[in-house]
């Protein structure tokens, strides 16, 4: 999340109704500034607590002293999202892309609810757009990656969670504090779990990529061959732990 001062730096403005339907924008007067950095403290404060429904109340009362605040406007969206609201997640998330089209947040969290709503290609098509504006953001790699996963282009999800982990080698063990990370239960774990493995061995993390292939064997993975003659897993390969289960699973399956 950006902090509150970053906020102000962003946009410090109101929007006055005039004549003929139009909008004046003004600056607000300083104690009104005040005011709306208390209301998106105590918001902040709650998100983070999961108070969701009290967040929603705070940064509304913000973003009616400064409605083109597209940070407020995004983290209104992620409040909304955290209730699975998902129509008004959309919508906040929208207003602060109109407000700011290069702000590569809103275009995420508009790549997770078209996720959530299994659009997989508009989410892909999102993801893409915030990561020309920041192609540095391991959280948008991590989520384009389980689109494409979604859409069963595997080689495509392997490549993009490999980006998000040369980001940030820690990105598939914590949720990130900015944006929206999408959950993948509904992937195939099996598959996922695979390719997690053969992520973590081809950076030289054999055990913890042995964790994941006994997970995707576990999960319903019976595709043998790709683990026992996929260079990336030689190392792993004779493993007894790992040969074990696969012999348990083949003679299961016979």
């Amino acid at each position: 999340m950006k902090t509150i001062s970053l906020v102000l730096a962003f946009s410090m403005v109101w929007i006055l109704p005039v004549a003929a339907g139009k909008e004046k924008v003004t600056t607000p007067p300083p104690e009104k500034i005040a005011e709306a950095v208390q209301f998106a403290k105590r918001a902040d404060a709650m998100l983070v607590r999961k108070f969701f429904e009290d967040a929603v109340i705070e940064y509304q009362k913000a973003l009616v002293i400064m409605p083109r605040d597209h940070v407020m406007q995004n983290k209104l969206g992620i409040a909304y999202h955290q209730l699975l609201n998902l129509e008004m997640a959309k919508r906040q998330y929208e207003r602060a892309r109109k407000i700011n089209p290069q702000y590569h947040e809103a275009w995420n969290n508009l790549g997770t609810v078209h996720y959530s709503l299994k659009k997989h290609k508009r989410a892909v098509k999102d993801y893409k757009k915030a990561l020309v504006i920041n192609p540095e953001s391991a959280t948008t790699h991590h989520n384009l990656g389980a689109a494409y996963f979604a859409m069963k282009k595997y080689e495509e999800g392997f490549d993009s969670y490999a980006e998000a982990f040369r980001l940030d080698p820690t990105i598939l063990d914590r949720i990130s504090t900015r944006g929206t990370i999408i959950r993948t239960a509904e992937v195939n774990q099996g598959i996922q779990n695979f390719y997690l493995a053969k992520l973590f061995v081809t950076n030289g993390q054999p055990e913890k990529a042995l964790t994941y292939l006994l997970k995707a064997l576990e999960t319903g993975f019976s595709d043998y061959e790709k683990i026992t003659k996929d260079p990336a897993f030689k190392v792993l390969a004779t493993d007894e732990r790992l040969t074990r289960m696969i012999s348990q699973k083949h003679d299961s399956a016979q």
